[in-house]
């Protein structure tokens, strides 16, 4: 919850600098916003009208008289009035729990990109070693990145926004790593690294557009960005591809980056716990491809009685079992089976979009919750 005492004052102070007697001063307080005198157009003579209103919810600032629209960080900066640290800090938490995929669609419209890191700078940073990242390049041939990404059915045309380096966890020890780019051409919100062991062993971390931010310019704070900006840009930076889908199409939602290459018009994001509202808030056409797995199963049964569409990996198993004639098709199933991803399942076969006709294994029936299997927990099998 917003910190809505602290709101008014820096809101009151606001107003006192730029209005003279006790009526234009006043505020008035509503359930869901404070309205006042606009200290922008100043309203005119007549000194009991207020027409500017700051909404609480996303603090947004509107002025039904100039038309002036903009958020309490940038209101503040425009009449010189520093937020505290920890004013700041509650201000964030609050914008993160409200701001919607809609709110940042728009942000971004308006600000075409302009706000984003180039990709350039990022390459700059990473090769003159200004931060844990070294090394940085594309995937080269015959190298043992290379090696690792065509042992998983990623061939040389999804490399695009693969790169490698040297992850250094001390001065003295590094990993070697990719690095999965969320970027649209030459515009980068985040990235993911991962190194190439497997198991227990494996690392996975998120580079979020804050952290980017702070290696390219060198910065231990974000200063010369307002915190709507900042908040909308971090969040999206949890979404890979976000910034190359079609909004007018249906769009894919993956579990993981590396799955989310083998299909169109899809978005990757950070395991089966990422708050997917965000998006779902837009009413957008969405449909789920989850692992096959026990979390996974959790949350496709979850999502179809949402009332979303999402891929049935028994239905899919079934089909091939059943279109391969074999002479042991519960042998045939049980090994099909063990594909617990679609990166899985295409090191069986080049482009499983095409091959297996993927499109055709989401549902949002309810009925075909039958084909997702139920997740026995550890205590209900003692039982």
């Amino acid at each position: 919850m917003v910190n809505k005492s602290k709101i008014f004052e820096i809101t009151q102070q606001i107003i006192d600098k730029n209005f003279s007697s006790p009526i234009e001063r006043k505020i008035i307080i509503h359930e869901n916003r404070i309205n006042f005198r606009c200290p922008y157009c100043l309203e005119g003579k007549i000194l009991t009208k207020r027409r500017g209103n700051l909404y609480l919810n996303k603090l947004l600032y509107v002025c039904f008289n100039c038309g002036k629209k903009t958020n309490f960080d940038r209101f503040a900066k425009d009449f010189n009035l520093q937020i505290d640290p920890d004013t700041k800090l509650n201000i964030i938490e609050h914008l993160q729990s409200q701001i919607s995929f809609g709110d940042c669609r728009e942000d971004l419209m308006e600000t075409e990109y302009n706000k984003l890191l180039n990709f350039s700078d990022l390459v700059e940073t990473f090769t003159n070693g200004n931060s844990a990242i070294t090394d940085f390049q594309p995937i080269k041939e015959n190298t043992i990145f290379y090696n690792y990404l065509l042992s998983r059915g990623i061939t040389s045309k999804y490399h695009s926004n693969i790169w490698c380096g040297k992850w250094w966890t001390s001065e003295e020890k590094f990993e070697p790593v990719l690095v999965l780019l969320n970027r649209k051409e030459n515009k980068i919100l985040g990235c993911q690294i991962r190194n190439l062991k497997e198991g227990k062993r494996r690392i996975f971390k998120i580079l979020n557009y804050e952290t980017l931010y702070k290696w390219i310019h060198n910065k231990t704070e974000i200063d010369d960005l307002d915190v709507n900006q900042f908040v909308i840009y971090n969040k999206l930076s949890y979404y890979f591809n976000i910034l190359n889908v079609d909004f007018s199409k249906k769009i894919t939602i993956f579990e993981g980056y590396l799955d989310s290459l083998f299909f169109p018009n899809s978005i990757g994001v950070v395991g089966t716990n990422t708050d997917m509202k965000f998006l779902e808030k837009m009413e957008l056409d969405i449909q789920y491809f989850y692992d096959n797995d026990s979390a996974g199963n959790q949350k496709s049964e979850q999502k179809l009685k949402q009332g979303y569409s999402v891929f049935l990996w028994k239905k899919l198993f079934e089909d091939i079992a059943h279109k391969k004639h074999s002479s042991d098709p519960y042998g045939l199933m049980y090994r099909i089976s063990k594909v617990k991803d679609l990166n899985k399942l295409a090191q069986l076969c080049e482009n499983p979009f095409v091959k297996f006709e993927l499109d055709n294994f989401f549902s949002r029936d309810i009925l075909d919750i039958k084909w997702i299997p139920k997740v026995i927990k550890y205590f209900q099998r003692l039982k």
